[in-house]
């Protein structure tokens, strides 16, 4: 029959949409490791493999090693050794005399003799020029000093017994009283707080173990609680080291002693043992042990009868006593035992070697033999007089030393790391990778394209209690972005948006690596030119420093000054100018970092007042010199922050806020921050002098207004704008508050220190008595609120309790009493002895509720008074009425004419001298009438009269409040004012020379509540001048509308407090107290309070001198009145009120998905970096629609923000407005804001919880939107659906395939942190990786795996494909895999889908045209491995290739032989072994028809010019022809199981193939035996040799025996079959191979079935 070749060529893409019999010449249905297009021999047509990547090597930090650290303390004493003196330094003025070593253990029966040679003296002193031999014995101490001054007055002599042989007990048993210290670095021995004191004899080895024991059995407990463990080892325990210890010549002796015995017990040594771990960078587990001398002079142990032998410390079976030798008369000297070599320590037979010790305190030599020595020696130094100089005589009772061992057994367990975000660096040509470690060694790398070096950006700590960040492998950060030198990132589980100076952490890193111990900044007092400038301080990268303190060096809010300055009056002598005289002052400041951000500004200072300010009179001479400067306290902060600068205000009572505290702010001081101060002290402060002596440059007005940075706790995702603005979306501000319980009550004249304001007071800090006091507004209502603050400052709204009760509280309002109000019995509480009643008035409050656990602090904020607006309280002179008997007027008119209105007013009406006052505007103290005013009556008044003293003042005890009805000027000239006369006709009353002209008050008589005129207050009492209102002091004021509660500002206004772990509130006179007790919404309070109070409110107490007559006479006289001015003449009304907040009923955490909001700008020019700058009054942030879900990712392009929320994407201008006409056009305008509203983009397209698959190429974008089946592209012409390209339905079964997993599952119930499920679900799997290869144009869609819980059996098979996910057999591993995985690319330039690819990888990036990825953290270089093809992280994948031979699809075809235009290659295993050598093969090609499939094995191509032919074998599935060969019956013997005996069979004719191997495609191939076991077939073995008719050979034992069954051979279609047949035939080409492979075209001979009509 006739046959044609049917060719299919590569020049298209891969086609998933079509059917195989429609699919196109070009386009193939699959391809794994391929490119067609852009090959790396640049031409086009030719499928390739492609270049495996190559790994950059970089030394990742190892495990942590497990072990001990041994501390073994040997103490012997010297008579242990029995030294003794003689060695001096002939050339010193001052010898020491030094013990030494003859060799022999002795005990302090068995004195020494020896000779020794002394020069010969005249009996003037004076060197004769010879000498002499002299016998000497010495006895080991202390027996030496009983010998020396033991009985008379020369050693040796009888006589009376000396003083010290009495108080050594003549003689007795000597004990050393020292301290052993444990400390877990060195510098905290220098200030030990672990000391235990040890009584302790070291004669012989049994006095050795009784007091080491009993030592330990007293303070075992207490090291216990360090971590340490203690014990008392012997000589013979591994870790006493007798070759350190003793030396090798004193061993020697011991060994040769006649007494000793091998194992002998001669010495006891203490043990202290402890976990320790070191990773080669960190260590962990480090303590030390000193000895010092005893912080106490009195031994604990004396008279304790202890448990050994009950006489350690009390008088023994013969009547000795111990004695302590005094722990003013031991020294301890560190450094005995040091030497420059191990050898010279162990091999000197002198134990007087000593060295200079490095180390203040203890020396610690370098390994020797892998211990540490370290030594001490312990006696009494005295000077004695030689001959012709002193000798300093070294009186030795020990010389102990010790070992320090290392001792790492376990090598710990491996760390895994995970590289979970990358940047691209295109200016610099380096990427920026995060590598998160599950040992919490998390890493920040950087890698230089011009070098090919990797160096570390950061390194974490290896410690979950002091890591800086929570990295976890499957939580991606996906925007990271560098702005100068600065990385910036931000990812939502996360928590707070970050930054590291790239630059600075590198040099910190370099110098951690290259330095042994912590280096020391300049800053600090280093020496090794290392400065802030260029270096982080050591803490951030200090394994033991704690997480949250690091996290202040990485986070990108930058953390403000929390405390306001403080400052005091100062005097300067020498400068006479008071630049300060008549002004109130506040100062605030902020911390400019290095990296040139800057902090919010701090809480504002309170007032102080000058001795001058509080004095209320006009002053025209103040003392020269005097209160002329202040001195101005800021605190320091950390090693970020470069600079403080200070900015002060005199204060003015302007703008829209009344009562002061208003004006401009100007930079008074710059301040180099004092790192090292803060360092020792985080409290530490610096102070300046202020002049107010020259014009400083204002602050921006508004500036200053926040109270915080609002940079989010957590955003999900990051850019930056093109006019430099750091851009968050997604984020997630404010906390979640609790119901707040709180009370404020008044106090009355009092404070918790005594007695408080009027003239018996005595300011604390001025010493002035009687002067002015702040006070709070009496008769109004006030309203205070506290204002929660997290470690970073951010803040709360104020929280007020609307259900305050007690302390005159209602509506959450505390109300002070007027002083007419107030009783001793109901406002003075019991115990309080002295108040003034009616005088100043301090506020005691008290805190029930817990605070939010996120807090770290509080600060109370004050509203000022809600009732009292403006007012003034001063004498009336008189009252008058309207007598005029035609009149029924009763009103009132109260002279207030000392107020004003006269030149002897107190508003004078008289020119100013204007050198009277330091402010010469006369409205300081004024009256204007406004409608609604009122009057209330403070004192009760005296009538003017001959004989009538000067008024009492006694305040009065009845409230009284009448309205005023008007203000006027009346005068004896005009004869129409009301105040008239009793005559007829009724004429002006007031006195004819003019002394009662002036302003009145006018006011209705007053009347109680039914009506009736009040006594002494009405008409007929003023007539009949029984009135109390003449004279009296009165209040008038204005009130004020009752405020709605989010209308009211509150301020700053308290101290800032404590909160400790537990949400008690820290307080200044008392703390809060447990138990909490719940009530049904789980608000929890305290029975007992925290309790402090407020000694300034909004008023001021003080002392006004006043006109009043006393006999007829005018004169002056003193009352304490309120008023908001500190002083009458001065521009006073200031009080300690800071910036402002608001109280909002629906303050909470929000999560604002759908919101983005942006910082300050990055001036470089001027050095202004406002990317830390988060304003949240200048409105920076704009809420979009959430109805298309959360914003997923934010990327600035252009002009213009692309926003890709979950189910649309949005175009966001900046700073741009787009106006759209009736036909949808757009026209494009300039705006004022920042961000405008969005323009949609064609298309219903999201990025579903994907952003990771976003990536940039220029201002080409793509993503995946799996929700909808989608992966899309964004350029110009706007979004196009690239999936749609022969891959839609692909990608639509992708979706169903993860329809059930969420990327971002439960994340919203704890925005900002990683818990619950989110680490023990699936769906933390489930991502969708994007990377662009630059160099092919490829877009990159990595779909990650989605592995089965552990311990999870799938007992469903699993039918997902899982592409290009071999473990380098060739089989999948479908038990672990709940949803397979994939790598698409998609080539931008063909515009189409061409491959699949198996480098499953952790991240992808690029930089400029080489495009990366990483595994296991390590980067990897892609397209350039021109040795290993197709092998990726180490491992060597398949290539495969699936076509169709489709011509005619609709015939029915003969399939004949299969020719491929391709060359050969070695086949390669996983690892990359070519297993069969240099032999190059073809392809395994699997070949499937719609009618039959069969296979063709690589071994079976011809290579002939270059192309690769092959017969098509008959087919192995659904052939009609005989698969099966029976054989007959036949049996295997168990005891001779490779034979096969047949029972009337005929082997030799039924033409069996013999050989080895199992696999038919091998040249060895021997046909395989089988049985049937009921309906199962079962395999013996291939079958070796035919021996006869009924006798086989099998090339293995069969696996069992087995008699009189069927046998047969089953056969593949290589033998016999049937042709391959079908309508088309797809072609599956696989090969793994490490050279290059090049596929050109694929062909077949097909012909015409001979059953087709076709």
């Amino acid at each position: 029959m006739p046959s044609k070749q049917s060719k299919k060529i590569f020049v298209g893409g891969l086609d998933k949409d079509t059917d195989l019999r429609a699919l196109k010449n070009g386009d193939y249905h699959h391809a794994l490791n391929i490119r067609n297009i852009s090959s790396e021999a640049n031409t086009e047509g030719v499928v390739e493999n492609i270049k495996g990547n190559k790994k950059v090597a970089y030394d990742f930090p190892t495990p942590p090693q497990q072990g001990k650290r041994r501390i073994c303390l040997f103490m012997p004493w010297t008579n242990y050794w029995f030294n003794y003196g003689g060695v001096g330094y002939a050339d010193s003025d001052l010898a020491t005399n030094i013990e030494g070593f003859d060799g022999h253990l002795r005990d302090e029966n068995d004195p020494n003799t020896y000779t020794t040679w002394e020069s010969a003296y005249d009996e003037d002193g004076y060197p004769l020029g010879y000498g002499y031999e002299v016998e000497v014995t010495n006895y080991p101490f202390p027996a030496y000093y009983a010998q020396q001054y033991g009985p008379g007055d020369n050693p040796g002599e009888d006589g009376p017994a000396s003083s010290t042989y009495t108080d050594l007990g003549e003689p007795s048993i000597t004990l050393l009283l020292f301290d052993i210290v444990i400390g877990f670095s060195l510098a905290e021995l220098q200030a030990p707080t672990n000391t235990f004191q040890i009584s302790y004899n070291g004669e012989t080895h049994v006095e050795m173990y009784n007091y080491l024991t009993h030592w330990v059995s007293q303070n075992s407990s207490q090291i216990s609680a360090l971590g340490i463990t203690v014990s008392v080892i012997d000589n013979n325990s591994p870790y006493f080291d007798t070759a350190y210890f003793f030396g090798q010549p004193a061993m020697e002796n011991v060994a040769n002693h006649e007494d000793y015995t091998p194992g002998q017990v001669f010495a006891y040594a203490l043990l202290f043992e402890a976990p320790y771990s070191s990773d080669g960078y960190t260590e962990d587990g480090v303590f030390y042990v000193d000895l010092q001398t005893s912080g106490s002079s009195q031994p604990f142990d004396a008279g304790i009868v202890d448990d050994l032998t009950g006489t350690l410390f009390t008088t023994n079976s013969n009547g000795e006593e111990p004695y302590w030798w005094g722990a003013e008369d031991t020294g301890v000297e560190d450094g005995y035992g040091y030497a420059t070599g191990q050898e010279e320590l162990n091999n000197s037979d002198d134990w007087g070697i000593v060295g200079e010790s490095d180390e203040a305190e203890l020396y610690i030599t370098e390994y020797l033999n892998g211990l540490e020595s370290v030594g001490w020696t312990v006696g009494h130094t005295t000077i004695e007089s030689g001959a012709g100089h002193d000798i300093e005589v070294v009186k030795t009772f020990m010389q102990a030393n010790a070992t320090i061992s290392n001792d790492l057994t376990d090598e710990g367990e491996p760390i895994n790391y995970d590289t979970i975000g990358a940047y691209e660096d295109t200016r610099n040509d380096k990427i920026y990778w995060f590598v998160a470690s599950d040992h919490h060694y998390h890493l920040i790398l950087e890698y230089d394209l011009k070098t090919g070096a990797i160096e570390t950006v950061f390194r974490d700590s290896g410690n979950s209690n002091t890591s800086v960040f929570n990295w976890r492998k499957n939580f991606l950060i996906n925007d990271i972005d560098k702005v100068g030198d600065v990385l910036y990132w931000t990812s939502r589980q996360y928590g707070e948006p970050c930054s590291i100076n790239v630059r600075k952490s590198k040099n910190s890193i370099a110098a951690v690596d290259l330095f042994d111990d912590p280096y020391i900044l300049n800053e600090e007092g280093g020496t090794d030119d290392i400065s802030l400038e260029d270096y982080y301080p050591y803490n951030l990268y200090d394994p033991l420093y704690p997480s949250e303190s690091k996290r202040q060096y990485v986070e990108v809010i930058k953390r403000p000054p929390l405390h306001a300055p403080t400052y005091v009056f100062g005097s300067s002598p020498s400068i006479a100018k008071n630049e300060l005289f008549g002004n109130l002052f506040q100062f605030r400041y902020r911390y400019v970092f290095y990296d040139n951000e800057v902090s919010a500004w701090s809480p504002i200072s309170d007032i102080v007042r000058s001795a001058f300010d509080n004095n209320n009179v006009s002053q025209t001479n103040i003392t020269p010199g005097v209160d002329n400067h202040l001195i101005v306290s800021v605190k320091n902060s950390s090693g970020i922050v470069k600079k403080i600068e200070v900015a002060g205000r005199k204060c003015k009572d302007l703008g829209i806020i009344g009562r002061g505290n208003r004006g401009p702010y100007a930079i008074v001081a710059t301040l180099d921050n004092n790192f090292g101060a803060w360092q020792l002290d985080p409290d530490s402060e610096q102070t300046f002098r202020f002049f107010n002596d020259q014009a400083f440059p204002l602050v921006e007005a508004g500036e200053g207004e926040r109270l915080y940075d609002a940079v989010p706790r957590s955003a999900h995702t990051q850019t930056i704008l093109g006019n430099n603005r750091l851009t968050y979306g997604n984020y997630t501000e404010g906390f979640d508050v609790p119901k707040v319980a709180f009370t404020v009550t008044p106090q009355y004249g009092y404070s918790s220190a005594g007695i408080y304001g009027g003239p018996n007071y005595q300011d604390p800090v001025t010493l002035q008595t009687g002067d002015a006091v702040p006070s709070f507004k009496s008769g109004a209502f006030h309203s205070f609120g506290i204002v929660y603050y997290d470690e970073k400052g951010r803040c709360s709204t104020v929280l007020v309790d609307s259900e305050q009760k007690g302390g005159n509280s209602s509506d959450g309002r505390c109300y002070v009493k007027f002083p007419t109000e107030r009783t001793v019995l109901a406002d003075i509480p019991t115990g309080v002895a002295n108040f003034d009643l009616t005088g100043a008035v301090t506020m005691k409050w008290e805190i029930n509720h817990r605070a939010p656990l996120w807090a770290n602090h509080y600060r109370w904020f004050y509203s000022r008074n809600n009732t009292v607006d403006e007012f003034v309280q001063f004498r009336v002179l008189q009252a008058f009425n309207n007598q005029d008997p035609a009149s029924t007027d009763n009103r009132i008119f109260l002279n207030l004419r000392g107020l004003k209105g006269s030149d002897d007013s107190y508003i004078t009406n008289a020119e100013l001298d204007p050198n009277a006052v330091p402010n010469p505007d006369i409205s300081i103290l004024d009256y204007e009438f406004t409608k609604g005013d009122r009057v209330r009556i403070i004192t009760s008044g005296t009538q003017i009269g001959a004989g009538v003293g000067a008024p009492a003042d006694n305040v009065t005890t009845t409230y009284l409040d009448a309205r005023v009805s008007g203000f006027e000027y009346y005068a004896q000239n005009d004869p129409n004012i009301p105040i008239r006369t009793n005559a007829i006709p009724s004429t002006n009353a007031l006195n004819d020379d003019g002394s009662e002209d002036g302003w009145y008050l006018i006011i209705e008589q007053l009347i109680d509540s039914n009506g009736t005129p009040i006594a002494n207050y009405n008409a007929a009492s003023v007539a009949a001048n029984t009135d109390l209102l003449e004279q009296a002091i009165v209040e008038i004021y204005k009130p004020k509308a009752d405020p709605e509660p989010g209308e009211m500002l509150y301020f700053e206004f308290s101290e800032l407090y404590g909160i400790d772990t537990g949400g008690r509130h820290m307080g200044p006179i008392s703390d809060q107290g447990y138990p909490w007790t719940y009530d049904a919404f789980g608000n929890a309070t305290s029975g007992t309070p925290a309790v402090g109070e407020f000694m300034f409110g909004d008023v001021y107490y003080k002392q006004r001198n006043m006109q009043r007559f006393a006999n007829n006479v005018r004169g002056l006289q003193n009352f304490y009145v309120e008023d908001y001015f500190l002083n009458d003449y001065t521009d006073s009304n200031h009080i300690n009120i800071g910036r402002a907040n608001i109280y909002s009923a629906f303050y909470r955490q929000q999560d604002k998905e759908a919101s983005i909001t942006y910082s300050d700008v990055y001036q470089p020019a001027t050095s202004f970096n406002g990317l830390s700058t988060f304003d949240y009054n200048e409105g920076n942030w704009e809420d979009y629609s959430r109805i298309d879900g959360s914003i997923q990712k934010i990327h600035y392009r252009e002009v213009d923000i692309v926003m890709i929320q979950e189910d649309a994407t949005y175009k966001v201008p900046v700073q741009r407005d787009i106006l759209l006409s009736a036909d949808g056009k757009g026209t494009v305008g300039v705006s004022n804001k920042i961000l405008n509203p969005v323009v949609p983009f064609v298309g219903n397209y999201g990025i579903s919880k994907n952003p990771e698959s976003f990536v940039a190429n220029g201002n080409v974008l793509f993503w995946t939107d799996i929700r909808r089946g989608a992966v899309l592209r964004l350029s110009g012409d706007g979004i196009t659906p690239i999936s749609d390209a022969k891959m839609h339905d692909y990608f639509r079964d992708r979706e169903e395939d993860f329809r059930s997993y969420d990327p971002q599952f439960d994340w919203s119930s704890d925005y900002g942190n990683i818990s619950g499920e989110m680490l023990t679900g699936q769906h933390q799997f489930f991502r969708i990786k994007g990377g662009f290869n630059p160099k092919h144009e490829e877009y990159i869609v990595q779909m990650d795996s989605i592995p089965a819980q552990l311990g999870h059996y799938n007992i469903t098979e699993e039918t997902f494909d899982v592409l290009g996910e071999w473990d380098g057999t060739g089989v999948t591993d479908q038990q672990d895999i709940l949803v397979g995985g994939s790598v698409t690319a998609w080539r931008d330039k063909q515009k189409r889908w061409t491959s699949f690819y198996s480098h499953f990888a952790e991240y992808y990036c690029k930089v400029n045209r080489l495009f990366v990825s990483w595994d296991e953290g390590f980067l990897y270089l892609h397209d350039v491995d021109e040795e290993n093809y197709n092998t990726f992280y180490g491992v060597t994948f398949y290539t495969e290739l699936d076509f169709s031979i489709n011509e005619g699809p609709s015939s029915v075809k003969g399939f004949k032989s299969l020719t491929l235009e391709a060359n050969q290659a070695p086949e390669a295993d996983s690892e990359g072994f070519e297993f069969e050598g240099e032999l190059n093969t073809s392809y395994d090609v699997t070949l499937v028809t719609d009618m039959t499939e069969t296979f063709v094995d690589r071994h079976n191509f011809d290579q002939r010019e270059n192309k690769q032919y092959a017969q098509i074998p008959f087919v192995t599935v659904n052939s009609t022809g005989s698969e099966i060969i029976g054989l007959g019956i036949g049996s295997v013997e168990a005891t001779d199981l490779i034979t096969v005996v047949g029972n009337g069979t005929n082997f030799g004719a039924a033409n069996i193939i013999t050989g080895t191997s199992s696999d038919d495609s091998l040249i060895t191939y021997g046909d395989q035996l089988y049985y049937n076991d009921s309906g199962n077939d079962i395999l013996v073995g291939t079958i070796f040799s035919v021996d006869s008719s009924n006798q086989l050979t099998l090339a293995a034992d069969s696996p069992f025996d087995f008699n009189s069954n069927f046998l047969f051979i089953k056969r593949n279609g290589y033998a016999e079959g049937d042709r391959m047949k079908g309508r088309y035939m797809e072609v599956k080409m696989r090969k793994r191979s490490r050279k290059l492979l090049e596929i050109f075209s694929g062909s077949a001979t097909i012909f015409n079935s001979e059953l087709s009509d076709d």
